[in-house]
């Protein structure tokens, strides 16, 4: 299905830029759709392949900025539509009354964010990913526990350690890859924060590690690790990050 003249117009010509999502994918999907708005979520679950609701709206930005979508809100919600030159808005009574009906059923923000695909997809590989960290914290507290005088063997300690640092684990990541989107990759500078911050963490357990187990002052020991880890950050923050290029991903 081609798109009529007047939005064609208003595109961008193709310069083959690298970008995930263009303008002109986001409107056909729109104007394929024959719907008279759409939320930000419907869009999204509309385009293939996957992509970010960040990205999306992004988008959708850009093509407000060219006069080709609009917004209104409604019931708390924002809702995209084509702003052709003909059509009018705002909808009737009867339109407002059947556009917030629909907003109030469709929008179950828990239901349809747990059903989307990319959702779907990150919470299944983070709970693979989450038997790894099990065996971390089961392997390293059994070994803090087992050879340290400071620390005794508990429910708490035994149990209760090695979950937390299975929960916390887990749900961090989850929750970082929802928030951003990414996939985790070395190639971004996501990929740069976790693999920094997993730094952290394990030299957290490799202290308390040489306190109780190899009996190291812990004051003396704790403010060289906090020393080192601030010192890192700031280099990192300084020279890593300005240093390191990131692919065009808009």
């Amino acid at each position: 299905m081609s798109l009529p003249p007047w939005i064609s117009e208003k595109l961008p010509e193709d310069r083959r830029v690298n970008t995930k999502l263009t303008e002109r994918h986001v409107i056909e999907t729109m104007h394929q759709a024959n719907r008279p708005f759409f939320s930000l979520q419907q869009i999204q679950q509309r385009i293939k392949p996957d992509v970010s609701k960040v990205t999306v709206r992004n988008r959708l930005e850009e093509l407000e900025d060219r006069e080709i979508v609009a917004t209104e809100t409604v019931a708390d919600s924002t809702v995209y539509y084509i702003n052709h030159p003909e059509s009018a808005w705002p909808l009737s009574p009867e339109g407002k009354h059947a556009l917030k009906d629909e907003s109030t059923e469709t929008a179950n923000p828990l239901r349809e964010f747990l059903q989307h695909p990319r959702v779907r997809l990150i919470i299944r590989e983070e709970l693979w990913r989450s038997i790894a960290w099990a065996a971390f914290g089961l392997f390293g507290w059994a070994l803090l526990i087992s050879e340290s005088d400071q620390l005794p063997a508990t429910v708490w300690t035994a149990i209760g350690l090695p979950f937390l640092t299975w929960a916390s684990l887990t749900v961090g990541m989850t929750g970082f890859r929802l928030t951003t989107g990414s996939d985790l990759q070395v190639q971004s500078k996501e990929g740069l924060h976790v693999i920094s911050l997993g730094a952290v963490v394990l030299g957290g357990f490799w202290i308390a590690f040489l306190i109780f187990v190899l009996n190291w002052p812990p004051l003396l020991t704790s403010g060289l690790y906090v020393l080192a880890t601030i010192t890192y950050f700031v280099f990192y923050r300084r020279v890593i990050l300005p240093r390191f290029t990131v692919p065009v991903e808009r």
